[in-house]
């Protein structure tokens, strides 16, 4: 279940892979014209971005003692060290991955520090800011800072992560890349009065990313209808995103809500496909 509540993003990074926009522009913002050469790459930004967020709002949950969400399995794994300590009220967390641990089938290494308060403010809200510390994604050296703002609003118990990131990528041939992104996701809580501790819930998903790479390809991702998971299904339920690769835009559409493995896909000419997640 942890990853149909906090891994949406892998889905949604998966799914570019599909997809294809932009706007002409006389300055040096310029969009391409040609076709991407940096698809492969730009699969490694997206998982890294979603493998980062991820991890950070895993142990936040699991550091802060605030979070009242249902328990869904931990995102780190056994081979990173977490340590914390606590100044006053606020807390320093750093995630250690040490020169190589695997997560999804991929090895990371570095750290991530992350700090925030242990007290929710009078909006219901905790500041988490985190920066990368000789952080590498497989061969990918990843650095910068990003920050996540949690809220809790327990008239539903229903909680919100909105992320805000901008890191920047380098491989080892010399290619660069910068990507910024800004995600919200929102986890519903719908309990059972009448039966203690059974519940259900579903997540909202929305927000935007662009990624630029140092050859000129240029890469959006935009949640035009909010992406929603449902507790029973591992798929994304409904929702819209337009994925733009330099010139060419796509949209994908998952329906309306039924539990299934396919999704509409419609290319700049209008043409729709049917296709398999």
């Amino acid at each position: 279940m942890k990853n149909r509540i906090v891994n949406f993003l892998s889905i949604l990074f998966v799914s570019t892979t599909f997809l294809i926009s932009c706007s002409d522009d006389d300055n040096e913002n310029q969009i391409p014209t040609s076709e991407v050469t940096t698809s492969k790459e730009y699969t490694d930004v997206e998982a890294a971005n979603n493998e980062i967020n991820a991890v950070v709002e895993d142990v936040f949950s699991t550091e802060s003692g605030i979070n009242p969400g249902p328990a869904l399995g931990s995102k780190v794994p056994d081979c990173a060290t977490v340590t914390s300590e606590t100044l006053e009220e606020t807390r320093t967390v750093v995630i250690d991955f040490g020169d190589g641990c695997e997560i999804n089938g991929e090895m990371i290494s570095g750290s991530i520090r992350m700090s925030f308060s242990v007290q929710l403010d009078a909006e219901n809200k905790v500041e988490i800011t985190y920066s990368l510390e000789n952080f590498k994604y497989k061969d990918v050296t990843v650095s910068g800072n990003a920050t996540t703002t949690f809220t809790f609003r327990s008239e539903g118990t229903n909680t919100t992560f909105t992320t805000n990131s901008n890191f920047s990528f380098a491989w080892a041939e010399g290619l660069t890349a910068t990507s910024e992104t800004n995600f919200v996701n929102e986890t519903f809580l719908e309990t059972n009065p009448d039966t203690p501790g059974d519940f259900d819930f579903y997540t909202l998903n929305s927000g935007s990313s662009s990624t630029t790479f140092s050859n000129g390809d240029k890469y959006s991702v935009e949640i035009t209808t909010p992406l929603r998971n449902e507790s029973g299904c591992q798929y994304i339920v409904s929702g819209i995103i337009v994925t733009n690769q330099n010139s060419e835009t796509t949209t994908l559409d998952y329906g309306n809500g039924e539990c299934d493995n396919t999704a509409t896909q419609t290319d700049s000419d209008g043409n729709e496909t049917i296709i398999d997640l």
